[in-house]
């Protein structure tokens, strides 16, 4: 999908609070769907985001992106080289964090798991691949994005998984698409506390934005159950909500920056339904 402003945003956030920021893997090469002065308005526009840290730069790339947050090593992993990727493998592949050998203080996933068959290898690989101290971000479809790729991920998955690996959750929030692109923040579990009918009109095409901090090492990482379930079974309480929620609104009388995110995201998803409606006709 490609790097969108609401993930720039979170992306900045969690910078500003990592102890170091030198290296970051991306998951595959991601397109950038802005540019830096929107980026740089929308950080204007939220004072007390980054704290102390202080972003103006001008970038067209996403390599350029991260180079302004401040990282001097970029890498890109994906399948093949197509797009330019520097780093060649398969994340169906368990053995593949022991055939990399860096360990990166971000790790950057703008819409890549979801094409991954075997998506609980993907998390594990992306585990040993950040050093403790260092985050990952997901931005994966979680609803409204059928045939997309092979999962919608919910942010239960998320949760699950990292609570489980040794990681705090930064932030847990969805991206809601269509007309009036806003944030939510997803700490809860929506199907449960309000219904299938709420996440349905509500939730209809939604991006789950995840951030997650990693405090040690857990070796191997092992998730018996959904929190829900957990809570049922095991009398277990979900812990570590998220520590930031950024909030992302474009109102009716959308401002300039709201409208061109709006576009963006509509002109990747005219797209989007062309090459499905391409492949079925």
């Amino acid at each position: 999908m490609g790097l969108l402003i609401y993930d720039a945003l979170v992306l900045a956030k969690v910078v500003a609070v990592l102890p170091r920021a030198t290296s970051v893997l991306t998951l595959g090469v991601p397109t950038l769907n802005f540019n830096s002065e929107g980026f740089h308005r929308e950080l204007a526009a939220r004072p007390d985001l980054i704290a102390n840290k202080s972003y103006d730069w001008q970038f067209t790339d996403c390599a350029g992106f991260f180079r302004g947050l401040g990282f001097q090593k970029i890498d890109a992993l994906d399948i093949s080289d197509y797009e330019g990727a520097n780093i060649i493998g398969d994340l169906n592949d368990p053995a593949l964090a022991d055939k990399i050998k860096d360990r990166y203080d971000l790790i950057y996933d703008s819409g890549t798991i979801e094409h991954i068959f075997d998506a609980p290898t993907v998390l594990r690989t992306l585990s040993h691949l950040v050093r403790v101290g260092g985050a990952i971000v997901h931005a994966t479809p979680a609803n409204g994005f059928m045939d997309h790729g092979l999962w919608q991920c919910s942010p239960d998955l998320f949760r699950a998984f990292y609570r489980s690996a040794g990681f705090s959750i930064l932030t847990s929030s969805l991206m809601v698409l269509g007309e009036g692109v806003h944030s939510v923040q997803a700490d809860q579990n929506f199907y449960r506390s309000r219904g299938r009918k709420y996440v349905a009109e509500n939730f209809a095409e939604a991006i789950a934005v995840f951030a997650a901090i990693k405090r040690f090492d857990v070796e191997p990482v092992r998730v018996q159950l959904q929190d829900y379930y957990a809570s049922m079974h095991q009398g277990m309480a979900a812990e570590d909500l998220s520590s930031f929620f950024i909030e992302f609104r474009s109102p009716p009388a959308a401002t300039e920056i709201a409208c061109c995110e709006t576009s963006a995201l509509s002109q990747f998803l005219a797209k989007l339904r062309k090459t499905i409606v391409g492949r079925t006709g």
